[in-house]
């Protein structure tokens, strides 16, 4: 006299039961696969032929796959609150971090901006007389020297551009007006730079 441990309720193959077992008796192989069956099941790792015969077994009222899923279910969770806090590496941020920072000049450069003469403000700079609009984030500005300004030496750890847009700016001896338009390799060292009647310039850095 055997017993079906799926579908539905167990039956005598001999006659009906007396007592209908709440789990019936499985062999170890078998028992092992629905073990194997349920923790991928409630991992997610089953195959989507594979989960759908094991809910068709649930459904059926496989007593010992509903018990085998809820154990595994059971020690997942549990798993879950047992796994101590741990702070990630420092280098992690920073390349979070950095990944956002190019995503996000991946999506600006496929949508564009548009900056109206209104939409931003000039900015006093740490040198007198000078003011900055930026356009692009630290990229891409608008420079405005007052009259008989002076902007001290530096460097370029970027390529400038630069186009007169109005008056006219002197370095070393070679004055550029509207219209010119300068370039810097990164690395370079601009000398002091000189506005006798005041300038607005248009700077780019790449």
């Amino acid at each position: 006299m055997s017993v079906c441990i799926c579908g539905g309720a167990s039956q005598l193959r001999d006659g009906p039961a007396r007592h209908p077992p709440l789990m019936s008796m499985a062999e170890p192989k078998e028992t092992h696969e629905v073990e194997e069956q349920a923790a991928l099941y409630a991992m997610g790792a089953s195959s989507p032929e594979e989960a759908a015969r094991f809910r068709a077994r649930i459904a059926s009222g496989c007593a010992l796959c509903i018990a085998e899923l809820q154990a595994c279910q059971d020690a997942l969770a549990a798993l879950a609150f047992s796994a101590g806090e741990v702070s990630p590496p420092l280098s992690a941020r920073s390349r979070l971090m950095k990944r956002i920072a190019e995503e996000a000049r991946s999506q600006t450069a496929l949508t564009g901006i548009l900056v109206r003469g209104d939409e931003s403000e000039w900015s006093p700079s740490p040198v007198p007389g000078v003011h900055i609009r930026k356009l692009y984030r630290e990229k891409t500005m608008l420079v405005r020297m007052a009259p008989r300004t002076w902007y001290p030496a530096h460097d370029h750890p970027d390529a400038e551009q630069c186009l007169v847009l109005e008056g006219s700016i002197t370095t070393e001896g070679v004055t550029a007006y509207a219209g010119d338009f300068t370039y810097l390799p990164a690395g370079s060292s601009h000398a002091p730079l000189y506005s006798e009647a005041g300038c607005v310039l248009l700077i780019a850095y790449t």
